[in-house]
């Protein structure tokens, strides 16, 4: 039973990957004709909805492989936002791109959340308390931006705004400037949010980095995660330093999370403290939930559809969370671990049925 139980298993394997390559080609191949078919205003909305796509697999990362779920990583998305605006408002005149800005983008987040992660998992927090905390912080940073407001809160050119945003005040308008890569005081290449350029850049980056977190969440590290998700004093007592992993793939979900932020700043030219608030926060859990948090693929398709649907909502009034909020206590009782993740499964369990009847006409003929 058991020999025929794992030759069963690797049976499976190619067509699983055969699935996988499937959905990747056709997923990307979309959206690689997808300017084609589209306005620059429809373009402009696709690009905001898929720069989402870094958060949300984040979050995927560190919830749905680790066990960590963080109500607040809106606040990585907002510092790193904020960090590149500043440094870009005040580089970008002398330097001519936005390099250096693109690197503080990156790691003030990541530095924060090595000192918080320190503080949540080597004070061995978790669950709830981690949560709640993450939150916390997010609305704290929240709670001051707001209060900054006025030509004396500034840090060089970049004047913080207020809840007017960043760059933002009565009598001076400098806005964080898109990315772009050049020498001295050409800006070179270019990466306006509503051209094709950005669109291509989004997507490519959106590319890489899912099929780096597909290859890590299905190594032996990826294990070690889900063990820890499973029953964390256990993979300690086998001897693996879970704090440590911890840390990392936290430090890892900031990172993403930074790159949605830096890349939100340059579609759009501003960031205001409302990335920091509760709406921004628990946004990316109803999308990772309702999708699957335990699926790098259904959490990217989910976003981007979920976040359309919050923007259509929005529109007609004021009620988008109450109608996610419904959706995700629906997907609770219909679907614990995700729609799309149930839908996938029962997609994949048809395949390899279909795949064993063929398996059996052939041995049959034979």
């Amino acid at each position: 039973m058991g020999r025929s139980s794992a030759v069963g298993r690797r049976a499976s394997l190619p067509l699983d990957r055969i699935v996988f390559w499937l959905w990747v080609a056709l997923l990307f191949g979309l959206l690689a004709v997808a300017p084609d078919m589209m306005s620059r205003f429809q373009l402009l909305n696709l690009s905001g909805f898929l720069l989402n796509g870094f958060l949300a697999m984040g979050l995927c990362l560190i919830w749905g492989s680790c066990g960590i779920l963080s109500l607040g990583q809106g606040a990585f998305l907002g510092l790193g936002g904020y960090a590149y605006g500043i440094i870009g408002i005040n580089l970008i005149e002398d330097h001519g791109n936005t390099i250096l800005a693109l690197a503080g983008g990156l790691a003030v987040p990541v530095v924060f959340a090595a000192f918080l992660g320190l503080v949540l998992f080597y004070g061995r927090l978790k669950g709830v308390y981690v949560a709640i905390l993450m939150l916390v912080v997010a609305l704290l940073f929240e709670s001051f931006l707001n209060q900054t407001a006025g030509p004396g809160w500034a840090i060089g050119e970049a004047h913080l705004g207020g809840n007017n945003g960043l760059g933002r005040f009565s009598g001076v308008m400098r806005e964080p400037p898109s990315l772009s890569f050049g020498l001295g005081e050409e800006r070179g290449l270019e990466f306006v949010g509503s051209t094709r350029a950005f669109f291509y850049l989004v997507s490519a980056l959106l590319l890489v980095t899912y099929l780096a977190l597909q290859a890590l969440v299905h190594s032996r590290y990826g294990l070690v995660m889900r063990a820890i998700r499973e029953n964390p004093e256990r993979t300690e007592s086998l001897g693996h330093d879970i704090r440590l992993v911890q840390l990392l793939v936290f430090c890892l979900g900031a990172g993403l999370a930074a790159i949605s932020g830096i890349l939100y700043v340059s579609w759009g030219n501003f960031i205001t403290p409302d990335v920091f608030g509760v709406y921004n926060n628990i946004l990316p859990v109803i999308w990772v939930a309702v999708a699957g948090r335990m699926s790098l693929t259904a959490t990217l398709v989910g976003t981007v559809f979920l976040a359309w649907l919050s923007q259509r909502l929005a529109l007609e009034g004021d009620y988008a969370l109450i109608v996610l909020g419904s959706i995700l206590v629906l997907s609770m009782m219909v679907a614990p671990e995700g729609i799309l993740k149930a839908l996938g499964d029962a997609v994949m369990r048809g395949l390899r049925a279909l795949q064993g009847r063929a398996r059996q006409g052939a041995e049959g003929g034979a």
